[in-house]
C-alpha cells in the first residue's frame, strides 16, 4: 500500500471530479482494502467485489471527502462487508426455508410407497402414447382421445359423434393394436395406471 502520495491535494482534487486523482487513491488503497474485507468475510472473491463497490459509492460522493481518507476507506469497506453478510444470512435463511420445504415433500414421497423409477418409466410411457397417438389417422385418433382422455364409453362417444358403436370399438381397438405394437408388454402397467 502506496499512501504516501495520498494527500489533502489529492482529496481536493478528487472532490472536484479528477478521474486521474482517484485512480491515484484507488490503485494505492485496493490491495489493502481487499485484504481487510478478505478478512471479514472469508471470500477474496466477493471481497474484490466489496471494494470495487466502495470505491463506485464513493466516487459518486466525491463532493463530500475529506483528509485524511484512511479511516473512512476502511468504515465504507466495512459497511459493506456488513450487508454482504447479511444478505448471505437472509439468502441462507430463504435456502433453509426451501430445503426444509424439499425435505417434507421428501418425507411425503418416501411415505407414499412411490418410487421415482416408476414414476420415470410412467411418465416414458405416456409420452410413449402420446406419441402413438398423435401418430394415428384422423378419424382413429380423434375417437381414441375421446375415449382415453374423455372417460366417455364406447356408447357416449359414438352418441355424441353420430356413429355406430361398432366404429367406436374398432377406432379403438386399432389405436390400442397400435400401442400394443410399440409399447409390447408394458401395455398392461400403462393401462392399470391410465384406467
Amino acid at each position: 500500500m502506496n499512501t504516501n502520495i495520498i494527500d489533502k491535494d489529492l482529496i481536493e482534487r478528487i472532490n472536484k471530479g479528477d478521474e486521474k486523482a482517484f485512480e491515484t487513491l484507488y490503485n494505492s488503497y485496493f490491495v489493502y482494502l481487499c485484504a481487510c474485507a478478505n478478512s471479514y468475510i472469508f471470500n477474496p472473491v466477493e471481497a474484490q467485489d466489496i471494494v470495487n463497490e466502495a470505491f463506485a459509492k464513493i466516487w459518486y460522493k466525491r463532493a463530500e471527502l475529506s483528509f485524511p481518507i484512511h479511516a473512512y476507506l476502511i468504515r465504507v469497506v466495512q459497511n459493506g462487508c456488513l450487508n454482504y453478510l447479511r444478505s448471505l444470512y437472509s439468502r441462507e435463511r430463504i435456502i433453509d426455508e426451501y430445503r426444509k420445504a424439499l425435505l417434507e415433500y421428501q418425507e411425503e414421497y418416501c411415505a407414499s410407497g412411490c418410487s421415482p423409477l416408476q414414476e420415470m418409466e410412467l411418465a416414458d410411457l405416456e409420452k410413449q402414447v402420446q406419441d402413438i397417438v398423435s401418430s394415428l389417422p384422423d378419424k382413429c385418433r380423434f375417437i381414441f382421445e375421446q375415449y382415453l382422455y374423455s372417460d366417455l364409453t364406447p356408447q357416449e362417444i359414438a352418441d355424441k359423434n353420430n356413429i355406430s358403436v361398432n366404429t367406436v370399438r374398432v377406432h379403438v381397438k386399432n389405436a390400442m393394436d397400435k400401442i400394443k405394437e410399440k409399447v409390447g408388454s408394458r401395455i398392461g402397467i400403462l393401462l392399470f395406471f391410465l384406467f
